[in-house]
């Protein structure tokens, strides 16, 4: 990866997109002179944005979203601590005027994995874990026109994630084999889709994610969860109204979303 921006603008970038969390606003597109152009651009932007979180004391990441990367794109993006739940009601954006969701599997570590020269191998990164979640990610855009946006200034921004909401514990045992599900969504309608992993099995991209971080000197530490891809797109469901997901035979998940 190569940078094409300056630490200067990387800096006036994050500032920006910083800004927009706090307030908890949706705004168009950066300046031109800011749009990151690269890989390099859009993931220096984003942790500039961990780093002013982390030294204002307003956040910290308690995981991250992840997928594996193909030729020209790269999903890892961090989840700040404040937007992991467990509890319903569970707060959340509306995004024209409904909450979306994606379901997923979340991992959560157990162990810290410092980042180090060498390889972590898939057997360590399974050591460090301690659960996994039947999961939803909690999706709103904060562009004003987000198909107009470019996929790099999403990457900056943290790709759509406002949250993600840990439902049932399921074992680690389970989740490895997880490559299909078919999920039935309810609420004031019922909704019946069949499920796949993105990346066949939801620890593949997680395997990944662990030695892409640790070759940037980013920790993985005890506590952070990680979700990996959504086995059924986006969902959407009512706000402040209790639905259901079940997910196959491995549970349900039951919640209200509140606005």
């Amino acid at each position: 990866m190569q940078y094409s921006q300056g630490p200067v603008q990387i800096a006036q970038a994050a500032d920006a997109l910083l800004t927009r969390r706090i307030n908890n606003t949706i705004t168009a597109r950066l300046a031109p002179a800011l749009r990151p152009q690269t890989l390099q651009d859009a993931f220096a932007i984003q942790q500039a944005v961990v780093d002013r979180m982390a030294d204002k004391q307003i956040d910290s990441v308690g995981g991250w979203k992840c997928a594996l990367p193909d030729a020209d794109k790269l999903i890892a993006s961090p989840i700040f601590a404040s937007t992991v739940f467990n509890q319903s009601p569970c707060p959340v954006k509306l995004d024209n005027g409904v909450c979306k969701i994606e379901p997923e599997i979340a991992f959560r570590f157990e162990q810290d994995l410092p980042a180090r020269a060498e390889h972590y191998s898939d057997q360590q990164i399974v050591a460090a874990l301690g659960n996994a979640y039947l999961a939803l990610e909690l999706i709103q855009s904060r562009y004003l026109a987000p198909d107009e946006v470019s996929y790099l200034e999403h990457l900056a921004d943290g790709l759509f994630n406002q949250g993600v909401f840990l439902g049932p514990e399921i074992s680690l045992e389970q989740a490895f084999v997880a490559s299909e599900i078919n999920f039935t969504l309810q609420q004031s309608f019922s909704e019946e889709r069949a499920g796949k992993h993105p990346h066949q099995f939801p620890q593949r991209p997680l395997f990944w994610l662990v030695n892409f971080l640790r070759q940037r000197g980013i920790d993985v530490k005890a506590g952070q969860v990680v979700i990996t891809g959504s086995y059924a797109g986006v969902m959407e469901v009512q706000p402040n109204v209790e639905f259901s997901l079940q997910y196959g035979e491995l549970g349900r998940v039951v919640a209200i979303l509140l606005d």
